[in-house]
């Protein structure tokens, strides 16, 4: 199997596990024993779906999936840093969301890495 297969893979069943986890939460159906943050919730739903776009894409080749690929990362990115920023500062945050940000983050970092040097079709 392709890099870039493998990667649209990833995305796509990050991006799936992501909308469904989340989405029982923000429906309600289910509570965590620790505290959520209702805009991380919400930002990890819609973050979910576009993960979802972006491995579709990536798993046709198109280019612009590449570019959102990056977008995505960089936002994990900074969601994390400001996670750990509010933990570090005494905020209320929970270190479970913090380890979720590190490991989307890193799974992001993973498919631009075998993403790298891969020309879409636009």
């Amino acid at each position: 199997m392709s890099r870039h297969r493998i990667a649209s893979l990833l995305a796509l069943i990050i991006g799936l596990l992501t909308v469904v986890e989340g989405g029982i939460v923000l429906l309600g159906l289910e509570t965590k024993p620790y505290p959520v943050l209702p805009w991380l919730l919400r930002y990890n739903v819609a973050m979910g779906f576009v993960s979802l776009a972006a491995g579709h894409g990536l798993w046709r080749e198109q280019g612009w999936a590449g570019k959102l690929s990056r977008i995505v990362l960089a936002c994990h990115g900074l969601v994390f840093l400001s996670l750990a920023c509010m933990h570090l500062l005494g905020k209320t945050v929970a270190v479970q969301s913090i380890g979720a940000m590190l490991f989307r983050t890193a799974i992001w970092t993973g498919i631009n890495f075998m993403m790298r040097g891969k020309e879409g079709k636009g």
